[in-house]
């Protein structure tokens, strides 16, 4: 059951990166060429072998980071990100608010694309972002406060699920329980078109808000430079 939520979890991931376009295939690997600058090889193997994995890592460019799906934590001191799930069928009541706000148009996604830089400390890609605004499956919101914008967060729809990502609040807006709400209304929405689970991938930081919210581990999404 975890192996199979798992994989789904992986395949609506990579459907979004490939979504951000320049994806090429060398040597039975896939490359971004922009970013998000992600390496990654056969879309559904979990545990792959140390032999795999050499060759891979081997023949990934410089600046592009390889990515592995691992279902136990690495040993290695590698950057992982926590594939979790959450099912909504039989969630309660969640009453609407203010709490987040969809981006409609390209100045806002420009705003949104600022914002999120700035609250991961790195440059988001608007070129990249772009394709991902215009496929049907994607929706942006800003995560907001007193009217404010102080985060970003998209989800995208795949099947029964609701992905979401890129969901970050700068310092102005931390500890306000801003993401909680936010992933609250997220929830909200995702039951008004009858989805069934909430899917992510969540960094150390993010990890206990997550599991606050009812979200469970699947396994491990590793990147190496």
């Amino acid at each position: 059951m975890v192996e199979h939520a798992f994989k789904e979890n992986i395949a609506h991931l990579l459907s979004l990166w490939h979504c951000y376009g320049s994806v090429v295939k060398s040597n039975g690997l896939y490359i971004h060429e922009k970013w998000p600058n992600k390496v990654w090889g056969n879309e559904q193997v979990i545990d792959e072998s140390q032999s795999t994995f050499n060759t891979n890592r081997a023949d990934t460019p410089d600046g592009k980071k390889y990515v592995t799906f691992k279902s136990t934590q690495p040993n290695d001191d590698v950057s992982s990100l926590v594939a979790m799930n959450k099912s909504i069928m039989d969630s309660p009541h969640i009453t609407e608010d203010s709490s987040i706000r969809e981006v409609t148009n390209e100045l806002e996604l420009r705003h949104w694309v600022n914002l999120g830089s700035q609250g991961f400390g790195y440059d988001i890609e608007l070129a990249s972002v772009e394709h991902a605004f215009l496929d049907a499956r994607s929706t942006f919101y800003f995560i907001e406060h007193h009217a404010e914008s102080l985060g970003t967060v998209m989800t995208w729809h795949e099947e029964n699920d609701i992905g979401i990502h890129q969901m970050t609040v700068v310092q102005k807006g931390r500890g306000k329980g801003l993401a909680a709400r936010a992933l609250a209304q997220i929830e909200r929405k995702a039951h008004e078109v009858q989805a069934q689970t909430l899917s992510l991938q969540a960094s150390r930081k993010g990890l206990n808000i997550y599991k606050r919210a009812g979200f469970n581990s699947l396994g491990y999404i590793s990147s190496y430079l």
